[in-house]
C-alpha cells in the first residue's frame, strides 16, 4: 500500500533531486552541456538553483512525521532565504542581493543563454521554503495554506514543461528576462509533489495517500491525466507542422485518440472494479455462511455464552444464557445484566471485576445470582476481554454454566462425611473401650474369638472415620505451607509402619526438602508406605524404595513397591474413593484418595506404574510444574 511506503517514496524523490543537483554542479565545473541543459539551445539550470535544490533533497531525506529537527528548520529557511533575497534583487534590482553573481560567475554570464536564477524560480523558492517550515503545524488552516503553496508550485512548474513542451515562451519567460530551465521546472514537480505528500493529516494529501480504493483510482488517474494529454497535444501539433494533416483533422484526431483512451482506461477500471466486487460479494456470502453456522454452533451450546460492553450492557446472547438467567433475549439485549441478576450488597465486586476485563484480564468463578423468577441459583463464569483489529478491547465475552445441582450434592456430601465421621467417632470410642475392658482370662476359647473379632470390626469402624474426616476437611481448608524435612518424616513413619520381624529390603535414598503442609505431607507418606508394606506383606522378600528424582527442573518422589501390583483397567481408577481391588488385604478404599486430594491441594501431580504382581510405583510432586 502507498500509505506504507510513503516515507520511502518521499525520500526517494529527495534523493532524485539531490542527484539532479549535484550532476548539474558539475556539468558547469566541467562545461558539459548535458549535465547543464537537455540542449544547448535550452536555458541552464543556475548553479545556485541546483544548490538550492540539494538543499530541498536533504530536508526531504531529513524530514520526519514526528518532530522537526535542526537540520530540517535549517533547510527550510536556506531554501525560503535564497527565494526572498533574488526575489527582492528582481523587484528592486539590488544585484547585491543575488547570490548566484558569486558562484560560476563567468561561465554563467559567459554562457550561450542567459542562466541567471530566473524571477519565476526565486518565487517558486519562496513558496517551496515557506510549505517546508510549516511542515510540522497542527493547525488546519496552515495545512490548507500548504496544500494551496504546493499546488501552486506545481501548476507554475507544470506550466513552464508545457511552454518548452509547444514552444510558448510566455510560459516561462518573464518580461524578456531570464527564463525558467526546464530542468529546473521538471525538478519543481518533483519537490511539490513530495512537499503535497509530507503531511496527509488533513484534505487533499489525506485523499490523495490513504489505503481506500477511490485513492488509488486518484494516484493511478492523475500520472496518466498529467502526461498523456500533454503529450498527446505535442504529438498533434507536429503532425500539423509536418504537413501530414490540417488543423480541424488534428483536432478531430486528438479528440478521437483521447476519447479512446480514455474509454479503454475507465473500461479497464470497470473490469477491475467489477472483479473485486465479485470477489467481494462471493467474500461477503463466504462470511454470512460462517456466521449463520457460527450462531447456530453458539446457539446449540449448553453454556450461556453473551458478549458485553464495558457498560455492562448486552450485545448479544444464545439461548442457553437466557434459560440460565429466566430472561427472553429481548429483556436481555440492551440491558444492564448485572443489575437484573446481582444483589445491590454485591455490585460493587463485579464493577471491581469490569476493570480487570478491560485490561485484557481472564477471570474464572462461580458466583451466586437471581433468576427471573428469584430463585438463588449458583452459576459458574468464565469471561475474556474481545479484541478489534486495532488490538483494543471495546467488550467482553462470558459463558456461564448451571452449577447449582452439583455444588449442592457436593456440599452435602461433604456435610454427611464431616458429620457422619464426627457422630459416630464417638460411640465407636465408646465400645472399643468396654471392649478393652473385658478380660480374655474370663472366656472360653470361642467367646475370645468373638471378642477379637467384635474389636477388629471396632478397629477398622475407627480407621473409616477418621479417613472419612480427613478426606473431607482436605476439600474445604487451606493448607499453610512452609519448608518440610522429607527426610525425617520419612525416616520417623518407617520405624512406626516397620511389621515386626520384617525381613525384605527397604531402601531409603536423600530426600530433598519441599515447601508444603508438614501434617499433610505426613498423612501422605504414611499412606503409601503403609501400602508398600501391606501389599508387599505375602511376597518372600519384599522390597520398598523411597526416593526422589529429578525431570525437566521439576523434582518427583517416588515408593515403589514389589507387591501384588494393579493391572491396565484397575490402574484407571486408581484414585476414586472407596475403590478396593484386593479382598485378601483390609482397607476402606480412601487411602490413595486421600493421598490425591493432599497433592492437587499442594497443585502437585501422580502418576502411577504397575504390573500384575510386579509391584506399584506412585511418583509425585509437591508443587505445580
Amino acid at each position: 500500500m502507498f500509505h506504507n511506503y510513503r516515507i520511502k517514496y518521499i525520500r526517494a524523490i529527495g534523493i532524485l533531486i539531490i542527484t539532479i543537483g549535484f550532476f548539474n554542479l558539475i556539468g558547469w565545473q566541467f562545461d558539459i552541456t548535458v549535465l547543464k541543459s537537455f540542449s544547448s539551445e535550452i536555458t541552464s539550470m543556475n548553479p545556485l538553483t541546483a544548490i538550492t535544490f540539494i538543499a530541498a533533497g536533504l530536508w526531504l531525506n531529513f524530514y520526519k512525521e514526528e518532530k522537526a529537527n535542526n537540520k530540517t528548520i535549517f533547510l527550510g529557511i536556506f531554501v525560503l532565504l535564497v527565494g526572498i533575497l533574488h526575489s527582492l534583487a528582481d523587484i528592486f534590482s539590488l544585484e547585491i542581493l543575488r547570490f548566484d553573481h558569486f558562484i560560476f560567475q563567468h561561465k554563467v554570464e559567459s554562457s550561450y543563454i542567459n542562466s541567471h536564477l530566473a524571477p519565476t524560480t526565486a518565487v517558486l523558492f519562496v513558496l517551496s521554503g515557506s510549505i517546508m517550515i510549516s511542515s510540522h503545524s497542527q493547525n488546519k488552516w496552515v495545512l490548507n495554506f500548504r496544500q494551496l503553496l504546493s499546488i501552486i508550485v506545481f501548476a507554475i512548474g507544470y506550466s513552464s514543461v508545457l511552454g518548452y513542451l509547444y514552444g510558448r515562451d510566455s510560459a516561462y519567460r518573464v518580461e524578456g528576462v531570464s527564463t525558467i530551465a526546464l530542468s529546473t521546472a521538471i525538478v519543481f514537480l518533483l519537490l511539490s509533489h513530495a512537499l503535497f505528500l509530507c503531511n496527509i493529516m488533513h484534505g487533499m494529501p489525506k485523499l490523495f495517500a490513504s489505503i481506500l480504493e477511490g485513492s488509488a483510482l486518484l494516484r493511478r488517474v492523475s500520472f496518466f491525466m498529467l502526461v498523456f494529454p500533454p503529450f498527446l497535444g505535442y504529438f498533434r501539433i507536429w503532425g500539423e507542422k509536418k504537413g501530414w494533416y490540417s488543423n480541424e483533422f488534428g483536432i478531430e484526431l486528438h479528440t478521437i485518440i483521447f476519447t479512446l483512451v480514455i474509454f479503454i482506461l475507465v473500461y479497464f477500471y470497470a473490469n477491475l472494479l467489477n472483479n473485486k466486487q465479485h470477489a467481494s460479494l462471493e467474500l461477503e456470502k463466504q462470511l454470512s455462511e460462517s456466521e449463520k453456522k457460527f450462531k447456530k454452533l453458539v446457539a446449540s451450546l449448553r453454556e450461556g455464552v453473551a458478549s458485553i460492553d464495558y457498560n455492562g450492557k448486552v450485545v448479544y446472547c444464545n439461548p442457553s444464557y437466557c434459560t440460565i438467567l429466566g430472561y427472553s433475549e429481548e429483556e436481555l439485549v440492551g440491558s444492564v445484566v448485572v443489575e437484573m441478576i446481582i444483589p445491590i450488597e454485591k455490585r460493587a465486586v463485579f464493577l471491581e471485576r469490569l476493570k480487570n476485563r478491560k485490561q485484557g484480564i481472564q477471570e474464572d468463578y462461580q458466583t451466586e445470582v437471581i433468576r427471573k423468577d428469584g430463585e438463588k441459583i449458583i452459576i459458574d463464569i468464565k469471561s475474556n476481554a474481545l479484541f478489534n483489529e486495532k488490538g483494543a478491547s471495546d467488550a467482553y465475552v462470558v459463558s456461564i454454566t448451571d452449577i447449582t445441582d452439583e455444588i449442592r450434592k457436593i456440599e452435602d456430601i461433604k456435610a454427611f462425611s464431616s458429620i457422619a465421621a464426627h457422630d459416630l467417632n464417638s460411640p465407636i470410642n465408646k465400645i472399643l473401650t468396654v471392649v478393652d475392658l473385658v478380660d480374655p482370662d474370663s472366656l472360653n476359647e470361642e467367646n475370645k474369638e468373638f471378642l477379637q473379632m467384635v474389636r477388629t470390626t471396632i478397629v477398622s469402624m475407627k480407621t473409616l472415620t477418621q479417613d472419612l474426616l480427613a478426606f473431607s476437611r482436605l476439600g474445604t481448608q487451606a493448607l499453610e505451607k512452609s519448608s518440610v524435612n522429607i527426610n525425617e518424616i520419612v525416616q520417623d513413619i518407617c520405624k512406626q509402619q516397620l511389621p515386626p520381624n520384617f525381613t525384605g529390603q527397604l531402601s531409603i535414598q536423600n530426600l530433598p526438602d519441599a515447601k508444603a503442609n508438614e501434617g499433610a505431607v505426613k498423612q501422605l507418606f504414611n499412606n503409601l508406605i503403609s501400602n508398600a508394606f501391606k501389599y508387599s506383606s505375602k511376597k518372600t522378600v519384599p522390597e520398598i524404595e523411597i526416593g526422589s528424582y529429578t525431570k525437566e527442573g521439576q523434582t518427583y518422589y517416588f515408593v515403589k513397591d514389589n507387591g501384588v501390583g494393579l493391572n491396565e483397567e484397575q490402574m484407571k481408577t486408581l484414585f476414586t474413593p472407596f475403590k478396593r481391588y484386593h479382598s485378601k488385604f483390609e482397607g476402606n478404599g480412601l487411602g490413595l484418595a486421600i493421598v490425591k486430594r493432599i497433592i492437587d491441594k499442594h497443585g502437585g501431580n501422580i502418576f502411577a506404574e504397575s504390573d500384575t504382581d510386579k509391584g506399584l510405583t506412585l511418583n509425585f510432586t509437591l508443587s505445580p510444574s
